[in-house]
Parts: structure tokens; sequence; C-alpha cells
């Protein structure tokens, strides 16, 4: 009987054992099941947290493009703005130096005029004045101009014309 109670007692070890082993099974693969939820709900958390970062970088990044954009249109207006002003400054002080030009042009025209006028009126005087000396100076400059332009078309003789006998 002894050994009815050592087989009776290792079998009540035995399914004990294998009941705590099947129990410990179980509990692992609950506890690694649940690691699993855990993990999968970890990972799923992350995603959506990188998601969102990201959404959120590309966001902030958009706003600052569109902030640049809005200031390099606004740049580009008041250099617009500041190009039409000095042009127009030019164009004014252009013209203002183009009036004074001409203002002062027209004043050396009517003094040149006047002054002409004087020379002429005064010739006219002289000539009426003093005929005799006018004639003859006009004769003297005719004739020493025709025999400046004679000896300018005096011809060179030919080499027959220098060379016959």
């Amino acid at each position: 009987m002894k050994t009815d109670f050592n087989t009776l007692a290792y079998d009540q070890h035995s399914q004990a054992a294998k009941d705590s082993a099947q129990e410990a099974a179980g509990n692992a693969k609950d506890a690694a099941q649940q690691a699993g939820y855990a993990a999968r709900d970890l990972a799923q958390n992350a995603t959506h947290t990188v998601k969102d970062a990201a959404e959120q970088a590309a966001q902030t990044a958009k706003d600052a493009a569109q902030r640049g954009i809005a200031a390099t249109k606004d740049a580009a207006q008041h250099a617009g703005q500041a190009a039409k002003d000095l042009y127009q400054s030019a164009a004014t002080r252009a013209e203002d130096v183009y009036h004074s030009a001409a203002h002062r042009a027209e004043d050396l025209y009517k003094t040149a005029a006047a002054r002409a006028e004087d020379t002429l009126v005064q010739s006219k005087q002289y000539v009426r004045e003093n005929p005799v000396p006018v004639v003859l100076g006009a004769f003297a400059v005719g004739l020493t101009l025709g025999c400046l332009m004679g000896l300018s078309h005096h011809r060179e003789p030919t080499l027959r014309e220098r060379f016959s006998w």
C-alpha cells in the first residue's frame, strides 16, 4: 500500500504540477497577449504622436512659408514704390534741368541776335560813311582770293612739255 500511496501522491503532485504548468502557461499567454496589446497600443500612440508632430511641423513650415511669401511681396511692393519715387524724382529733376537749359539757350540766342543786329547796323552805317575804302577793301580781298584760287588750279607741265626742245 505504500506504493499506492506513493503513486497516488506522485500522481497528485504530477497533476498539481501539470495544473500549475498549465495555469502558468495560461498566465504567461495572457501576460504575453496583454504585453502585445500594450505594445500595440504604445506603437499606435507613438505613431499618432509622430503623425501629429509631423502634421504640426508641416503646418508650421507652411505658415512660415506663407509669412515669407507675404514678406517677400511686401518687400517687392516697397522696392517697386521706392523705384517709382526715384523715377519721379529723376524725371522732375531732368525736366527742371531741361527747362533751365532751354531758358539759358533762349537768353543766349536773344543776346547773340541782338549783337548780330547791332553789328549789322554798325556795318551798314560804316559803309554809308566810308564807301570808297570799303569798295577798295572788297576789291583787294577779291583780288587776293582770285590769285590764291588761280594758283591752286595751276597745272603741272607734263613730261613731254618739260623736255620738249
